[in-house]
């Protein structure tokens, strides 16, 4: 989860290391439903229907996907320990995690990013797969 600027030297290190892997890697994203059926087994939340959530998850689907994607969202909202907001949205599979403490959100985020894996157009982004292979420590 990048949480702050990034600097130079690691954007040549992941591209570096997309350079060096993205040839041995194939597609293996998971659809929206799987990734949201692993989260709820492994940390077990609370569902959570807030609207003014669920708008800021369809805001930054939109700006990943489109208007179009967004508008036929299918967007579920949870709790995790009380403070740590998260909403997959079960299509695409994209997720946004939120919580006033940043560093509960990144072993969550990571974790799902890696369990979500990447898809032919991710694998084309040298920061996505450099981030990826990173968390995977391979």
């Amino acid at each position: 989860m990048i949480t702050a600027p990034v600097s130079k030297d690691k954007l040549y290190y992941w591209k570096q290391i997309w350079q060096e892997k993205v040839s041995f890697l194939k597609p293996n994203r998971i659809s929206g439903i799987q990734l949201n059926e692993y989260f709820k087994n492994k940390y077990s939340p609370i569902l959570h229907e807030d609207k003014h959530f669920q708008e800021v998850v369809k805001s930054n689907l939109i700006e990943q996907y489109g208007e179009e994607t967004a508008s036929t969202s299918n967007i579920i909202c949870y709790l995790v320990n009380s403070d740590v907001y998260v909403g997959i949205e079960l299509d695409t599979g994209f997720f946004h995690i939120e919580s006033k403490d940043i560093e509960k959100c990144i072993p969550i985020y990571d974790d799902l990013y890696i369990k979500r894996g990447l898809d032919k157009e991710d694998l084309q982004n040298f920061v996505l797969v450099g981030q990826y292979i990173e968390l995977l420590n391979i």
